[in-house]
C-alpha cells in the first residue's frame, strides 16, 4: 500500500502523541570543565543541571517543549570556553547560555553573548566585572544568580572582624581572576578593621606541593591563613597542613564544603577553620534536605555547592521562558529582569546589573563537622 506524504504526517504526529513525544526542544548551553584541574566540579554542575531539567521534563517541559542541556569542555580556560560557546551557537542552536564556574571564562563570554544577543545566566563566578558590565554596566544579556567576591568578603569580613581575634593574616590564592579579586575584596574589608596582611602567595591552576608555603607560614605564625582554593588544591594542600601538623585555622574562601575534605575536616585537624560559600548541603531545612535525598539517590554523592547553583539556574531559566511565553532571545532576557524565582535560601531577583542578592552562608568546623553559624544577605 502506497502513503501519500500528507498521510505519512499524520501518522507520524500520531505516533508523537502516543508516545509522548515532545514536538521540539530548547537546549541550554553550557561550556564547563570536562577535564582538567577542576572536572569534578564540573561533573556536579553537569549533574545538578540534569537533575533540573529531568524534573522539568517530568511536568511537560516548558512551552510543551523538552528541555535539553548541551556541554562544552571549557577546562576552565577563556580561550576553550569561548570555542565551546561559538560552537554552541553555530551548531546546536541553543536557546541560552550559562556561565562557566571559572570567571576568567565566564568574562571571555560575555562579549560574544553580546554580540549575538543571547541571554546567558551566570551561577558559579564570582569576580566583580561580571556584575558591573552586565545590566546597566552595558551588556544587557548577563544575568547572575550567585554572590559575587565582595559581597561575600564584606560578609565574611564582619564576621572575622567582630568574632574572630585574628590581627596578622596570611594569603595563599590561586593565580586567576578568582583568587586575584577574591585576595583583593577580602583586603579591602579586613585591613580598616585591623586584620593586617602578613603575606600573600598564588600558586598555578591544578598545584599539588604546598610544602613550601606551609613551611614559611609555620615559622611567621600567621593568626590565620586565608585561602581562595577549590577543591582538588584544597585536598592536597590540607593533607600536607596535618602532615607538617599546623594549628592555625584555615578561613577566607576554602572550599571546606567539598565532598574531597569532609574525612580531612572530620580528622579534627581543622577545629575552628571557616569559611563563606552560596550553598552547604548540609544545611537543616525541609526544601534543602528533600533536594539533597533527590540528588544523592541518583548520582551517589551529596550535592556540591555548583550542583545546586546548576539546579536553581535552570529552574529559574525554565521559569523566565514560560512566563515570556516565548523561546526568542529578547522575550527571555526580559522575562528575566522581571522573575522573582523561589530558592532553597530566599527568592532570587535581579537588581539593575542584573545581579541577585540570595543569601550565602558562613560555616565552621566544630568537632570534626561543618555547622552552618549564619546566613548573612549578599
Amino acid at each position: 500500500m502506497r502513503l501519500s506524504i500528507k498521510s505519512v504526517i499524520v501518522l507520524v504526529g500520531i505516533c508523537l502523541t502516543v508516545s509522548g513525544a515532545f514536538a521540539a526542544e530548547i537546549k541550554i548551553g553550557f561550556p564547563g570543565p570536562v577535564t582538567g584541574p577542576v572536572q569534578f566540579l564540573g561533573q556536579h554542575m553537569k549533574w545538578g543541571a540534569e537533575l533540573a531539567i529531568e524534573e522539568i521534563n517530568e511536568k511537560g517541559g516548558v512551552l510543551g517543549q523538552k528541555m535539553t542541556f548541551v556541554m562544552e569542555d571549557s577546562k576552565c580556560t577563556a580561550p576553550e570556553a569561548v570555542a565551546g560557546t561559538e560552537k554552541m551557537l553555530s551548531r546546536d542552536q541553543v536557546a541560552v547560555l550559562m556561565g562557566d564556574i571559572c570567571s576568567s571564562a565566564t568574562l571571555a563570554m560575555m562579549p560574544i553573548v553580546e554580540r549575538s544577543k543571547i541571554p546567558m545566566l551566570v551561577t558559579i563566578s564570582t569576580h566583580a566585572g561580571i556584575t558591573e558590565k552586565a545590566g546597566v554596566g552595558g551588556n544587557p544579556w548577563v544575568f547572575r544568580t550567585n554572590p559575587q567576591d565582595e559581597a561575600l568578603a564584606s560578609a565574611m569580613g564582619k564576621y572575622l572582624a567582630e568574632k574572630k581575634p585574628y590581627k596578622k593574616v596570611a594569603y595563599l590564592a590561586e593565580d586567576t581572576d578568582y583568587g586575584r579579586a577574591g585576595v583583593t575584596a577580602m583586603q579591602k574589608e579586613l585591613d580598616p578593621k585591623g586584620i593586617k596582611t602578613q603575606s600573600v602567595d598564588y600558586f598555578k591552576k591544578g598545584e599539588s606541593d604546598f610544602v613550601t608555603f606551609l613551611t614559611k607560614v609555620k615559622g611567621a605564625e600567621p593568626d590565620a591563613l586565608l585561602l581562595f582554593m577549590l577543591d582538588q588544591e584544597l585536598q592536597n594542600f590540607m593533607r600536607q597542613y596535618r602532615q607538617l601538623g599546623l594549628k592555625i585555622p584555615v578561613t577566607g574562601r576554602p572550599a571546606l564544603v567539598s565532598t574531597l575534605v569532609k574525612d580531612l575536616i572530620a580528622s579534627g585537624a581543622f577545629e575552628g577553620s571557616s569559611t563563606i560559600y552560596p550553598y552547604y548541603a548540609g544545611h537543616e531545612n525541609p526544601p534543602n534536605k528533600a533536594f539533597v535525598e533527590k540528588y544523592t539517590k541518583k548520582y551517589g554523592q551529596e550535592p556540591h555547592f555548583v550542583g545546586f547553583e546548576m539546579y536553581e539556574g535552570v529552574k529559574l531559566l525554565a521559569q523566565a521562558i514560560k512566563e515570556a511565553g516565548s523561546t526568542k532571545p529578547e522575550a527571555i532576557r526580559d522575562a528575566l529582569k522581571k522573575t522573582k524565582g523561589d530558592s532553597i535560601l530566599g527568592t532570587i531577583q535581579f537588581d539593575d546589573h542584573h545581579q541577585a542578592h540570595n543569601q550565602a552562608m558562613i560555616l565552621e568546623v566544630k568537632k570534626g563537622r561543618l555547622e552552618v553559624l549564619e546566613l548573612p544577605p549578599t
